[in-house]
């Protein structure tokens, strides 16, 4: 559209802030602008200045926009003044009521200045005096008989008004919809992230639980073997290392720990100080337990072996293990709501830590209900009874090493196709 400019323009409005927001987009146009805060005093500014255009609100207190556009039309020296009705109310009956009244076009609201300013410069565009009111046109609509006494030109500029106003919503719409996809995009990615932290913190079924449900049931499981281990005279060392080496020898050794568990089908439970606690028959019950939790107890021992042997090298401390397993009953579940914490609770997680502090350093102890379940394929030397504080004595074994005929290496560290075939047939039956 050209731009009319420097042309008189009367405004309708009740409400100040779009006013002055209407007034500013019209004067940047060189319009001369004059504001009425409701219907009546904009009639008084219509009758003294005699615009090229009246823009009026439809809402508005004293004279409503159609009683504003009514007065203006029936006045022989103002009737050819066009008239932009503002509404907020967009419904049919709404438009064609307007267009009864004699408007010559119209805006939905909420509008954004540059549409009004398209409007205007086309109303002030066109010549009043080339198009004459023909045969009022009768139309029915919602059981109600209308007789529009319209020109083309006002039936031209509603056609014009309608198709602008569409195409302004659907722009609208496609820009929220662009948000809310925006905004699904980033609810989703953060969901993503907090699902991989929860992956972190818990086991990846209690994780999921919690993720979809906000809570975790706790679950009583038959048979699970559970591991502790602790570093000989580590408390002692520690004293004599900077915070920064204590945290690094440390991780040193957890990280190792770690990395062993996802090949061991175990599960970290927590680290209290330097000892370290994990499971294997949960959150998922399986079977191969006891042999899964044997495994992974090897490859800790050799972990910290060749890490000490690497430690003293460096002339750093080196820090002995000690590791106990114990297999029997036990409940699971999440405990807390600040800090949420995977435990497991009951006798054989005690008992599974009594192994521990009864081991030797660089050996795995083991109770008999685990030696039960690991001598087909584990060869371990029986240590006797030994006295157990709040058990008597307990009888106990010192787990060595796979039995030749199911390893693939002298030391009996890694299994042969035999006992990974025996690790997966136990693993398909839960214990």
């Amino acid at each position: 559209m050209t731009n009319a400019g420097g042309r008189t323009i009367v405004i309708a409005e009740d409400s100040r802030l779009p006013a002055m927001m209407l007034m500013r987009a019209l004067e940047s146009r060189g319009h001369a602008v004059h504001w009425g805060a409701n219907g009546a005093l904009a009639l008084a500014l219509v009758r003294e200045h005699r615009p090229a255009m009246l823009i009026s609100d439809v809402e508005m207190p004293e004279m409503d926009g159609h009683a504003l556009c009514r007065a203006v039309k029936a006045d022989p020296d103002l009737r050819h003044i066009p008239v932009l009705m503002l509404t907020s109310l967009a419904a049919t009956s709404d438009i064609l009521a307007g267009l009864r009244e004699g408007a010559d076009a119209y805006v939905t609201k909420p509008y954004e200045p540059t549409h009004i300013l398209e409007r205007v410069d086309h109303l002030l565009a066109q010549d009043p005096a080339a198009d004459r009111a023909g045969e009022p046109l009768e139309l029915e609509y919602e059981g109600e008989r209308l007789l529009l006494d319209v020109t083309r030109r006002q039936l031209l500029n509603l056609l014009l008004s309608t198709y602008e106003n569409i195409l302004q919503q659907n722009s609208k719409l496609a820009e929220m919809h662009r948000t809310l996809a925006d905004a699904n995009r980033q609810v989703e990615e953060s969901l993503r992230k907090s699902r991989e932290l929860l992956y972190k913190v818990f086991p990846r079924r209690i994780a999921d639980e919690l993720a979809d449900t906000g809570q975790s049931e706790p679950r009583h499981f038959d048979s699970v073997t559970v591991l502790f281990t602790d570093f000989v005279g580590f408390t002692k060392t520690a004293e004599t290392l900077s915070p920064r080496q204590l945290i690094a020898d440390l991780d040193r050794y957890f990280l190792r720990f770690d990395q062993l568990l996802a090949a061991c089908g175990m599960e970290k439970l927590k680290t209290i100080g330097d000892a370290y606690m994990a499971a294997a028959g949960v959150p998922e019950p399986s079977g191969s337990h006891a042999l899964d939790a044997a495994m992974f107890g090897l490859g800790l021992r050799e972990a910290v072996a060749a890490i000490g042997t690497d430690q003293q090298a460096a002339g750093l401390p080196v820090f002995p293990i000690r590791i106990g397993l114990h297999t029997g009953p036990l409940v699971a579940g999440v405990i807390g709501e600040q800090r949420f914490l995977y435990d497991l609770w009951g006798d054989t997680v005690n008992t599974a830590s009594r192994m521990e502090s009864k081991g030797e350093p660089g050996r795995i102890n083991i109770s008999a209900a685990t030696h039960a379940l690991l001598a087909p394929w584990f060869e371990c030397t029986p240590r006797g009874r030994i006295e157990v504080k709040g058990k008597g004595e307990v009888e106990m074994f010192f787990l060595e090493r796979l039995k030749p005929e199911f390893s693939v290496d002298a030391a009996g560290l890694v299994g042969n196709a035999a006992f990974a075939a025996e690790v997966s047939r136990l693993r398909g039956s839960p214990a």
